[in-house]
């Protein structure tokens, strides 16, 4: 790893510590956090990681990993194989570790990954399942990509640290363009209809001698100007709301001032004040003196009229596109709170610890007292899943109608007596787990030596449509058969398989988000297997959790008792969508004030360029309405063209992002609320519009028509 890796050591010999298999490497904070300030090289700690306990000398404390590392490393030690019982180190299939690797110079990494499917059915045994002519490729897939890619881009499980979305990252930026997008037809708008504020000044420098050159680099610099000083503001608010951003998005985002980054951000700013006043520097530069100056006026062409239209058009688009993004989230997000998951999540709770063989020892005496408290109406046990949270395994099963070579995988979920009254899942046919039966498995050295019984097993709907044993009803009774084959020197399976009798039938269950499909699926009795302690409760949940605590201490001192609320489990699988939701509202929101702030000013100038045509359309008999009426509906035509637009780009847009969820809001949600952005838009166009509009539409005519 030092080959590869470089670590700052703080105490002792990195290199000394990885030769030695009772050798601990410590970084800076665990050392800290352990032993204080003072040197630990020599100290004794016991670590315990999966059911392997053992002592560790300190040998080396290496400084703290960087917050931007995909090696969030708190300690290494050497790998003793010997430490680890099973076969994890012998079999292929054991593929839980990330393999780094270095290149030489000029390598193309296609080169490597091409040879990978070649390799697998080279070096990986017989699959224990598929017949003769199945390949371990067709079954094993291995990849490689860049370490730095791996943030964002990462397949498989277990890496160190939580990865983050490249989707996500895209999404923000695409809408931090678009804000500055309609900021900057802001300016554009309001810079071009001042214009004949500007005439005079603009006919005077030319008649001094200034050229449409020196008058361009005039307005740009201006321009640039403004944007550097909001710059400045806008640096000032990131310091101010960054703390609050980061807690809703959760991550650590800062703004290094000593980096390149600032000087990018300067260029950017730069950038943008280029582009949004190189428009208004060409039309003001381009005023013909004497035209100007004896009307004292611009002249404002057609196109002008219609550039300005179009930018209010751009203004609203954007606008009502980002308050549909923020509405489908939002729905969707209510969607997956009120689906129905199969089970029961209020008033559950879920217990585990770190001592998983003091569990297994203990979880009938604990279940037992558990149930005996106070308002607990039930209590059960699973391994490897949970609300929240499932580690997948499959299970090569087989019917009767299938042959041994060609058994379908299926999602294996071990459980305790109780488990569907706990959860509260109901049966759709047969029975549950009942203790005067013998539903367990025969175990392996039963069926070698011939003393195999039939075991129980539950299905979910998936799984009885996957095995093609007919409806749920018909599925009850059915012969079912895995194969548990003993694992040989070489790796391969021989045959060996347990034999089961379907007892129950249960609907597809959502035991994590719902961005990932409910397959098919096979409930185990395995008493053996607890690792998260289910208690179903009435009452005050204080009470439930103060009473298990006491019960866990008692039966296990010195375990840890770490709990959580499956409500709260399950929520927290959404917090990146819940963050977005937030963000996306309150960059909807800034988006429709801009657009507004510019639509406001828009009209405002619009107004008083028509004062004289308002005072003759009074004069010739028209109410204040029908001026209302009008310059209302000038500002009418670009919103609803622009949710027209919007529209269809909103429900593509929307209909992609919800491709992440298996179980999504319907499409006719997505066109009632582009509908109802359509509404909004209006009517806020509406108000932004009339209100300027009636206070210029009841001035007196005679002040109108001695408008200049």
């Amino acid at each position: 790893i030092l080959k590869i890796f470089e670590f700052k050591t703080i105490y002792g010999d990195i290199a000394e510590a990885l030769n030695d298999k009772s050798s601990l490497i410590l970084n800076q904070s665990q050392s800290i956090k352990f032993f204080g300030d003072k040197n630990p090289i020599g100290e004794i700690v016991t670590v315990k990681f999966f059911d392997h306990t053992k002592d560790y000398h300190i040998t080396a404390v290496i400084e703290d990993h960087v917050d931007n590392t995909v090696l969030a490393i708190n300690g290494m030690v050497l790998v003793a194989e010997e430490d680890f019982e099973g076969n994890i180190w012998s079999t292929w299939y054991s593929n839980f570790a990330f393999t780094y690797f270095t290149i030489k110079p000029n390598t193309d990494i296609k080169d490597i990954t091409s040879r990978f499917p070649s390799f697998i059915d080279r070096h990986y045994p017989k699959l224990p399942f598929g017949g003769p002519d199945l390949k371990p490729r067709d079954a094993v897939t291995l990849s490689a990509m860049h370490i730095t890619d791996l943030h964002l881009k990462a397949q498989g499980k277990f890496i160190l640290v939580p990865k983050g979305n490249l989707n996500t990252v895209i999404m923000f930026s695409i809408v931090a363009i678009l804000i500055l997008i309609i900021a900057s037809i802001n300016f554009m708008n309001l810079s071009t209809s001042r214009a004949s504020q500007r005439a005079k000044e603009v006919a005077l420098r030319k008649t001094m001698g200034a050229t449409r050159k020196n008058l361009i680099f005039q307005f740009l610099g201006e321009s640039i100007l403004i944007t550097f000083f909001s710059l400045l503001i806008a640096l000032l608010l990131i310091e101010i709301l960054l703390p609050l951003y980061n807690h809703t998005i959760g991550k650590e985002l800062i703004i290094d001032y000593f980096s390149m980054d600032i000087l990018y951000i300067t260029f950017f700013a730069i950038f943008i004040g280029i582009i949004a006043g190189i428009y208004p520097a060409f039309i003001l530069s381009n005023f013909r003196p004497a035209l100007v100056l004896s009307a004292n006026k611009s002249a404002e062409t057609n196109s002008s009229i219609k550039l300005r239209s179009f930018l209010v058009l751009l203004q609203f688009t954007i606008s009502i596109t980002l308050f549909v993004a923020t509405a489908v989230i939002f729905a969707q997000m209510k969607f997956t709170e009120n689906m129905d998951l199969g089970y029961t999540k209020e008033n559950l709770l879920i217990i585990n610890g770190n001592d998983y063989n003091k569990l297994v020892e203990k979880i009938d005496i604990i279940t037992k007292r558990i149930n005996r408290l106070n308002s607990v109406s039930s209590t059960t046990y699973s391994d490897g899943f949970s609300p929240g949270r499932a580690f997948t395994a499959s299970d090569p099963i087989r019917t009767e109608q299938t042959t041994e070579y060609n058994p379908i995988m299926i999602t294996f979920r071990p459980v305790g007596y109780d488990f569907l009254k706990t959860y509260d899942i109901p049966l759709i046919a047969g029975r549950s787990y009942e203790r005067d039966r013998n539903d367990q498995r025969a175990t392996r050295e039963q069926i070698v030596a011939g003393e195999g019984h039939t075991g129980g097993i539950i299905l979910n709907k998936s799984a009885v449509r996957r095995l093609g044993l007919g409806t749920a009803q018909e599925a009850i009774g059915k012969m079912l058969y895995m194969n548990v084959g003993k694992v040989g020197d070489d790796g391969a399976q021989k045959l060996l398989e347990a034999e089961f009798s379907v007892i129950g039938v249960i609907d597809d269950v959502h035991f994590v988000d719902l961005k990932t499909q409910v397959g098919p699926e096979f409930y185990q009795l395995m008493p053996k297997r607890p690792y998260f302690v289910i208690v179903r409760y009435s009452g005050n949940p204080i009470d439930i959790i103060d009473g298990a605590r006491e019960i866990w201490q008692q039966e296990m001192p010195g375990v840890s008792f770490e709990y959580k609320y499956a409500a709260d489990a399950l929520g927290e699988q959404y917090v990146t969508e819940k963050g977005q939701m937030k963000m996306f509202s309150a960059f909807s929101a800034l988006a429709i004030f801009i657009a507004c702030l510019g639509l406001f000013g828009l009209a405002n100038f619009t107004a008083e360029r028509r004062t004289k045509e308002i005072g003759i359309r009074k004069v010739m008999g028209a109410n204040t309405f029908d001026i209302v009426k009008l310059l209302v509906w000038q500002f009418t035509k670009p919103v609803i063209i622009a949710n027209l637009i919007a529209w269809p780009l909103s429900f593509y847009a929307m209909s992609r992002w919800l491709e992440n969820f298996v179980y999504r809001i319907d499409n006719i949600i997505i066109i009632a609320l582009c509908l109802i952005a359509g509404l909004l838009a209006l009517l806020i166009a509406w108000t932004t519009v009339a209100g300027n509009s009636y206070a210029v539409a009841r001035t007196n005519p005679i002040k109108a028509l001695r408008y200049e």
